[in-house]
């Protein structure tokens, strides 16, 4: 029984993780759209993967100016 307890409370902060990338992604310019789009896919479609890629390379990608 502990160790769904355990699962659990690692699924939740799994979740939260995700709530607060997808918030910092949406602070992107609109101009930024696609890679929005593609980064919030990846954050929601791997969740546990997906918030490391973007910690290593999504932000740099989005922080970059040259696509605009």
């Amino acid at each position: 029984m502990e160790y769904l307890v355990i699962i659990y409370s690692v699924g939740i902060v799994i979740c939260l993780f995700d709530i607060l990338i997808v918030l910092q992604i949406s602070r992107y310019p609109y101009s930024k759209r696609k890679e929005k789009v593609l980064w919030t896919n990846v954050v929601l479609l791997l969740p546990f993967f997906g918030i490391f890629l973007y910690y290593l390379v999504g932000r740099d990608r989005l922080d970059n100016d040259t696509h605009q």
